[in-house]
């Protein structure tokens, strides 16, 4: 990341766009509440050792099946050490693996709290409450190798005529479809069914974080990734700061603020933060929160 990228994370905290809120709220209502207010919520009974149900999307790096078929990655690796913390233990929670659009609106049914690395937006500030963010990275677009077309940004191509792929109910889809004419955007449920696309010629360039397409560029000679940058919100033309975290439902917020608790400790020590995340390639220079909250991100809508 660019020294330039990396500094104006500071100046703008990210938003949603109005013409993505109709998307971000059909996918985002609010779920169940959670906890009953009496302090029998699901705190007190991961921590009484009962059974946490935790959602994924297999999305590397964040939280994906490994080769050994366990869960893991840099949200995994995070927030089971968070958990640690608090008394609960890895054997106590059962994994879900779910559909991206379908974690949200499955929170509170098929599972108790989403790692997945999903992004803090305030649209889905309405229906949920974020742990704060445990990693920041910038967007990226995956191309043909070479890039013939020139693509830069995801913003900048909503100027040309080029098709733009996204994975569905993510940030990228809701930006792309504020900004780019329906027949110019090809939707797919996983980065390798883009990726399948990009090579048909029926997309001109996969818009994701930049995480997700280095490792796919890794694996694959026929593409390459460009450089990172944030997505900018057309309404506001300010940066979109691309931040993850946990999900809660609204009524567990003493687990979300008590996974915050211990989030701040971590984050302060940042050699032990790249120690559990360093092996999925994030970095403290390019990827550590720095004090950036959900609130800070959601100023109208956290809970």
């Amino acid at each position: 990341m660019s020294n330039q990228l990396h500094l104006n994370r500071r100046h703008v905290l990210g938003g949603a766009t109005a013409g993505a809120a109709a998307l971000a709220l059909a996918a985002c209502s609010r779920t169940d509440q959670g906890g009953d207010g009496n302090g029998n919520g699901l705190l007190k009974k991961a921590q009484d050792g009962g059974t946490l149900r935790i959602a994924y999307a297999d999305e590397a790096p964040y939280a994906y099946t490994g080769d050994d078929d366990s869960v893991t990655g840099q949200s995994v690796a995070v927030q089971l050490y968070l958990l640690d913390k608090l008394g609960i233990s890895e054997d106590q929670v059962e994994w879900k693996l779910t559909e991206f659009d379908s974690l949200i609106s499955g929170l509170g049914t098929n599972h108790d709290m989403v790692i997945a690395g999903m992004y803090v937006t305030p649209d889905r500030c309405e229906a949920v409450a974020f742990a704060d963010p445990d990693y920041i990275m910038p967007d990226a677009l995956l191309v043909q190798a070479g890039n013939p077309g020139g693509w830069t940004t995801l913003n900048d191509m909503a100027e040309t005529d080029g098709v733009i792929g996204v994975m569905n109910g993510t940030s990228e889809q809701e930006v792309a479809d504020a900004i780019f004419d329906e027949e110019r955007i090809n939707v797919q449920a996983n980065l390798p069914a883009l990726i399948l696309e990009l090579k048909a010629g029926r997309c001109d360039a996969i818009g994701l974080t930049s995480a997700n397409l280095r490792l796919a560029a890794e694996a694959d000679p026929e593409v390459e990734v460009t450089d990172g940058f944030w997505l900018v919100d057309p309404e506001s033309g300010e940066d979109m700061i691309g931040a993850g975290a946990a999900v809660f439902q609204p009524g567990d917020k003493d687990f979300r603020d008590a996974v915050n608790g211990e989030l701040k400790k971590l984050l302060d020590d940042t050699a032990a933060w790249e120690g559990l995340v360093g092996e999925f390639g994030f970095t403290v220079e390019e990827n550590h929160p720095d004090g950036l909250t959900a609130e800070d991100l959601c100023p109208d809508t956290y809970q």
